[in-house]
């Protein structure tokens, strides 16, 4: 084991990596928390960070020190989505929302926010979402009912997308060609020698796929046990999971394994003033059963049967967070 990683033993199981993928699975997006949009003297007093599969919470605390009233905006910048690279592989877990596909939700000091919403396509860099809404789309087919209402749109207005370079094919083989951003933002005020707390709660688009015998490779030098740390142990540990399981009535196959892999963004520079004064991190596996794996510098406790726990004093991540949850 590395001595800047840290891997978890959960009751029997060992920390389990990433084995190799079948094809039925769905793509992780990574996203991480709020950003300020320009410098400012406000400092992070604190931050707690709950990650699973299924929810991510972040609990901010800023401080401002200074004698004057800070005033900003604040964005929360979701993944870029590329509508040709996940055409032929679908995403992750999101809403129903095209536009609000995490089910993002902000409260400060205790009261909900009403943000605003930026949702653009671009093509090389180029926006072109007035033509998209002209011909009847929504900008993101990637939730909601985007891929049906794309299928049901007229021939020529399918025309009008590929003679504007925003679509390639024909009438009946047709692949947008745009990104989606999207972004959430509002005015903060931070009020002078007062400390503002920001929580914001979203769904991670988590990714999903089976994990196979005969795809998995139990060597050190498989990439998924660099990517997620694994150690002899841990990879002997999936080999056996993955014998003893059975099989499912709802036709899971035998020695198939449910992986699930939620990415949180960490490290990213923020412009506020200094690291981060405390902070504290929950990782939860969901059930007992369930075996978790990543690469983290420093120790995690286990501190209830799915939860394990970090607190770090005056903290400046140097990595991101890359969960998986094998099932």
């Amino acid at each position: 084991m590395r001595k800047t990683m840290c891997m978890i033993a959960v009751g029997a199981a060992l920390l389990a990596g990433a084995p190799a993928f079948a094809d039925d699975s769905s793509a992780a997006l990574a996203i991480g928390g709020i950003v300020f949009t320009k410098n400012t003297p406000v400092r992070m007093a604190a931050e707690d960070l709950a990650v699973s599969p299924k929810a991510v919470h972040i609990r901010f605390v800023f401080a401002n020190d200074t004698a004057t009233d800070v005033e900003t905006l604040v964005a929360f910048p979701l993944p870029d989505i590329d509508l040709a690279e996940f055409w032929g592989s679908a995403l992750g877990t999101v809403t129903e929302d095209p536009v609000n596909f995490v089910g993002f939700k902000v409260v400060v000091d205790g009261k909900p926010v009403s943000f605003k919403v930026e949702q653009r396509a671009f093509v090389k860099g180029k926006d072109v979402t007035d033509l998209i809404a002209s011909v009847g789309l929504q900008v993101n087919l990637a939730a909601g009912e985007g891929y049906q209402k794309l299928d049901k749109l007229s021939p020529d207005r399918k025309k009008r997308l590929i003679a504007a370079g925003v679509a390639e094919g024909d009438a009946n083989d047709f692949v947008p060609q745009w990104t989606v951003r999207t972004k959430f933002y509002w005015t903060q005020r931070f009020p002078a020698h007062k400390s503002v707390v920001i929580e914001h709660s979203y769904q991670p688009v988590t990714g999903q796929a089976f994990a196979v015998p005969t795809e998995f490779d139990g060597s050190m030098e498989n990439p998924f046990a660099k990517q997620f740390c694994m150690d002899a142990a841990t990879l002997a540990r999936v080999k056996a999971m993955m014998k003893a399981h059975k099989g499912t009535p709802d036709g899971m196959s035998p020695g198939m394994l449910n992986v699930y892999e939620t990415d949180y963004i960490l490290k990213t520079a923020n412009n506020w003033n200094g690291p981060i004064g405390r902070f504290h991190l929950t990782l939860d596996k969901l059930k007992a059963d369930n075996a978790l794996s990543l690469c983290w510098d420093g120790e995690l406790e286990k501190t209830g049967p799915t939860t394990f726990e970090a607190v770090r004093e005056n903290f400046a991540p140097a990595r991101d967070i890359h969960m998986l949850v094998l099932e």
